[in-house]
């Protein structure tokens, strides 16, 4: 009688076990799921909170406040101390990052070639991007006072005393407010052209001095096109920065004088905090937040097709 032998060839073969969520998933979905949680839910209580006049000071729950359908939208149309405050923070935005990119593009194309000290003046340049917001405005502050070391510096430049209320007075007071989010965050913009300036390829631009091309030619009609997509995205991260601007409005005018000054950031501020109209802010927000979104969209559109 002979043993049987199992041949291994023909056993049947092991089973694997199919999950419904694939392992790569799971890993990573406890962390999605937190963080649209964590988004997701503060943004439906504000599309609730839209929809009502809630306001903390009247003792009803914000979770049964009277529905006021789309009233606080129609009354945000016709408020011209918001529409004002959209004009200036878009004004604020145009003026503040427009100069970061001019006074950030002259210093990376500075800073490109190799020369003495170079990395201590890299290191030194970006030292006010390091400091807290508050502590930036509180210079400002000081230093467009009306005894301040700006007045001063003008008085010995014209030769005769000059004075002059920067803060308080509602043509000029936009000034200060842009030149302390220029001072502090141009470093950023600063660091991100440098990187793209030192990343483009150098195939052209050797070919190009080569044939004798000027560098400023070879800036315009190379590097530059070149440079275009971090160009882009810098502008985008600084353009939806610079409209949350607050820390800056807050300190130096508290968006006077009236409401000179006052930016959609610090006018939510105020209707929030000052006046409690929390629905109808909520309302503001949500108006925000899709002009942000129609930003970041018309922002993205040329980084696209250039990709593309």
């Amino acid at each position: 009688m002979t043993a049987e032998t199992t041949d291994p060839a023909t056993t049947s073969p092991v089973r694997r076990t199919r999950t419904l969520i694939p392992f790569n998933v799971a890993l990573v979905l406890p962390a999605q799921l937190t963080m649209l949680a964590v988004v997701l839910a503060p943004t439906l209580i504000a599309i609730w909170l839209s929809l009502t006049d809630w306001q903390p000071t009247n003792g009803t729950p914000w979770y049964l406040a009277e529905f006021y359908w789309f009233w606080n939208f129609n009354d945000l149309w016709f408020d011209t101390r918001f529409i004002n405050s959209l004009w200036r923070t878009a004004l604020v935005v145009v003026v503040a990052v427009g100069f970061e990119l001019v006074i950030a593009l002259g210093l990376a194309l500075l800073f490109l070639d190799e020369w003495p000290w170079r990395k201590l003046a890299v290191s030194i340049l970006i030292l006010p991007m390091m400091i807290v917001p508050v502590d930036a405005a509180n210079a400002f502050f000081m230093l467009f006072n009306d005894r301040g070391p700006i007045n001063h510096l003008i008085s010995l430049v014209i030769g005769r005393d000059f004075q002059f209320s920067w803060l308080s007075d509602p043509d000029w007071a936009l000034a200060p407010i842009i030149a302390c989010e220029v001072w502090q965050w141009t470093p950023l913009m600063f660091l991100l052209l440098l990187t793209g300036l030192m990343n483009l390829p150098q195939n052209q631009v050797r070919a190009a001095l080569a044939l004798g091309a000027s560098p400023v030619r070879i800036f315009f009609r190379i590097m530059l096109p070149l440079l275009m997509p971090v160009i882009l995205v810098a502008l985008l991260i600084r353009s939806i920065e610079t409209f949350k601007i607050f820390d800056a409005v807050y300190i130096l005018t508290r968006g006077g004088p009236g409401s000179s000054t006052e930016t959609i950031s610090m006018y939510m501020y105020n209707g929030a905090f000052v006046f409690f109209r929390i629905g109808y802010i909520a309302a503001a927000g949500l108006i925000v937040l899709v002009l942000v979104i129609s930003l970041c969209l018309a922002l993205a559109k040329p980084l696209k097709r250039h990709h593309g």
